[in-house]
């Protein structure tokens, strides 16, 4: 796989470095502190260090970036994720880097943007994203939603990421629909939360229901 994908690879690891290449060039136009974090409502809560943002955050992101790549890699079912699983694993952080920090780029050079929905609608395409590859997830240790029942029964394992596949796109769809919202109710982010812990839960508690009534119809 390696050898397959070492161009996507390089690819990616570049686009991931981007954004130092540009708070470079524009660095004598950043203040000395940019903002690092918004509340719901869009408006800054925490700063960082202008050099934090351009040098160690793309750093720490191309390191996530090469462990996911490393942790798949090595997984004993790698041949799996093959495929289009595979390419979402090479994309997802690259588009993180250039979405995020390029929103808190043009936040502190002074264009006033609602991050807070910037961030919400983000979230809300990468769940929908998730939600359409996971079906496609072969069994493995690495990607997708690994609970015991459906680590141990490959049909638990694709029934369970075809619950989870729906649910993550429906998921998806509220919370673009919440990045409308940020700044006229707060609420909105305590909603956002929400959503987040049931499409994580849904699909676990889903696999186990399925475990029980398959055990119950072998017993």
């Amino acid at each position: 796989m390696l050898k397959k994908y070492l161009p996507t690879i390089i690819i990616t690891s570049v686009i991931i470095l981007l954004p130092m290449i540009f708070g470079v060039v524009i660095g004598g136009r950043l203040p000395d502190t940019v903002p690092s974090h918004f509340n719901a409502a869009g408006e800054v809560d925490g700063y960082m260090s202008k050099n934090v943002l351009v040098f160690v955050i793309p750093l720490l992101l191309l390191l996530a970036h090469i462990i996911c790549i490393a942790f798949t890699l090595a997984d004993p079912k790698r041949k799996n994720i093959d495929g289009k699983p595979f390419t979402l694993i090479l994309w997802v952080i690259p588009a993180v880097s250039l979405l995020t920090l390029g929103s808190v780029y043009l936040y502190a050079l002074g264009y006033k943007l609602n991050v807070a929905a910037i961030s919400f609608a983000m979230s809300g395409i990468l769940f929908m994203i998730i939600g359409n590859y996971l079906p496609k997830c072969g069994h493995n240790y690495t990607l997708g939603i690994k609970t015991p029942w459906a680590l141990n029964d490959e049909d638990n394992w694709r029934a369970t990421h075809r619950f989870g596949g729906k649910i993550f796109v429906a998921a998806g769809v509220v919370m673009v629909i919440l990045a409308f919202f940020t700044t006229a109710t707060k609420a909105a982010m305590w909603i956002d939360i929400a959503v987040i812990i049931l499409a994580a839960a849904a699909p676990e508690i889903y696999s186990y229901v399925y475990y029980l009534k398959h055990r119950k119809k072998e017993d």
